[in-house]
């Protein structure tokens, strides 16, 4: 997946925006999630969601919500600038297909009554984890993930940081 050129997504009432590969389309998806992948791809789906968090986070907390996460899903966390990003994989299945998750969650904290954290998804097909492709597109998205922008604005979703459970 050779790219020369990405485009900045906004998204969430502009709340959340982040760089994507210029081909890449964005497709319906039912909820409060919004989906990217290459134009006619059958594996290759980027999914991406956003919880405020309300009332009572501060860094602390949320670096700790954060490596709750990382440790229950055996993932990695670590800074990027001023996010706090879990990284990891899950296999399962869906319709019946193997398929593999390439996880990441984001966390910034904005002020003592709001933070966010973005999950996003890279699902592909299992037989396909290893193709060069997948690999170097995984590579990509990490990079671009960890560098999501976050903007303090009127809540998405939200939840109590601390009575959440991640």
């Amino acid at each position: 997946m050779t790219t020369n050129r990405l485009d900045r997504v906004f998204i969430f009432g502009d709340q959340l925006s982040f760089l994507i590969p210029h081909e890449w389309v964005e497709s319906d998806d039912e909820g409060k999630n919004y989906l990217y992948h290459a134009p006619n791809a059958d594996s290759g789906w980027l999914r991406v969601s956003l919880i405020s968090i309300k009332k009572g986070c501060f860094p602390k907390d949320l670096r700790s919500l954060l490596n709750e996460r990382a440790l229950s899903e055996n993932g990695r966390l670590y800074d990027s600038g001023n996010n706090i990003v879990v990284a990891w994989e899950k296999k399962s299945h869906e319709d019946g297909n193997p398929i593999i998750n390439f996880w990441w969650a984001v966390g910034q904290y904005h002020e003592p009554t709001l933070s966010h954290e973005v999950m996003i998804s890279f699902t592909v097909m299992a037989d396909r984890e290893k193709d060069a492709q997948t690999i170097e597109t995984v590579a990509l998205l990490t990079q671009l993930v960890a560098k999501s922008e976050l903007r303090s604005s009127k809540p998405v979703w939200s939840a109590v940081c601390s009575t959440m459970k991640i």
